[in-house]
């Protein structure tokens, strides 16, 4: 009964971005047939371009032709390159999910320990400092950091290169650009976390027993406060497969994000959609091993 609500809810989910996205596309200004051709185009080309796109047939009707499509799991062509949308995600998909991975992992390195250490240095300058710098992180926009950290050390220092995907050095600046943003909210969150669980009785137990600090905090106090990191950091990672797109077009990072916003820009409809499509599909599917993270982190959510 849970599986079967869960995939109601997923279809449903998906039914209603596909259906949003698709109305939106159609009302933003702009004639894709006029970007192909130009505005000095003749009518009688227009209209044959128009028709042979399908976009002089009524928006239902191209809608429930898409659905149909996908139904037999075809993503259609591109209107401006006529290649296979399947072929565009794929050779971009995996782009954005090395980013996103590699920035997940800086935000882990980065966040987990410091907000331990700031929840075992609690009301001390240290947990002053470190909250300091996790609010300044978390108000740090990535259209301004990804061009500050490209000023420091691509074009005063040299270390890396400005942008593209030629060097592979080259995911370093904008995987800290997410990475850094999305670890200050980890600091904050394990710090917060942390602390609600070292006063508990059973922290107090384990100590009287000898226990050193370091197995109280890290085997004991630690993965009771996985919960709200695990939360935190599934929900961080739909974002990051989906909320990629101003880094990766700061960095010219040929992912899914950058490719979304060039299709809306040339008005491709059908690669916007498909983008938007496998985007929501990614921050479910993230949602739901989320959940099943729940279950191996705390035997008493397998009984709900």
């Amino acid at each position: 009964m849970v599986i079967l609500h869960r995939f109601v809810r997923f279809i449903s989910v998906i039914f209603g971005v596909l259906l949003l996205t698709f109305l939106l596309i159609h009302l933003v200004p702009g004639d894709p047939v006029e970007v192909m051709l130009g505005e000095s185009a003749s009518t009688a080309d227009r209209t044959q371009l128009r028709s042979d796109l399908g976009l002089d047939k009524p928006l239902a009707y191209q809608f429930g032709h898409y659905l149909n499509q996908l139904a037999h799991g075809d993503l259609g062509q591109s209107i401006h390159t006529k290649e296979p949308i399947t072929h565009l995600i794929a050779t971009r998909y995996p782009a954005t999910v090395k980013l996103a991975f590699i920035s997940l992992l800086i935000a882990l390195i980065v966040g987990v320990p410091l907000g331990v250490y700031a929840a075992l240095k609690a009301n001390h300058w240290q947990d002053l400092v470190v909250t300091i710098i996790a609010v300044r992180l978390s108000a740090m926009p990535a259209f301004w950091l990804g061009p500050v950290f490209m000023l420091i050390f691509a074009v005063w220092l040299g270390w890396l290169p400005v942008s593209g995907m030629e060097n592979r050095t080259s995911i370093v600046l904008p995987a800290m650009t997410l990475g850094l943003g999305l670890s200050a909210i980890l600091t904050r969150m394990t710090r917060t976390s942390l602390l609600e669980v070292l006063n508990d009785d059973y922290i107090r137990t384990a100590r009287a027993k000898g226990l050193s600090e370091r197995a109280v905090v890290f085997r004991h106090a630690l993965r009771a406060a996985l919960l709200p990191i695990i939360t935190i950091v599934g929900l961080q990672m739909g974002s990051l497969l989906a909320g990629t797109v101003i880094t990766e077009t700061i960095f010219s990072w040929d992912g899914i994000g950058r490719l979304l916003v060039e299709s809306i820009e040339k008005r491709d409809y059908p690669v916007t959609q498909a983008c938007v499509l496998v985007v929501a599909l990614s921050y479910v599917i993230v949602n739901l091993v989320t959940d099943v993270l729940y279950q191996l982190a705390d035997p008493r959510m397998r009984q709900h």
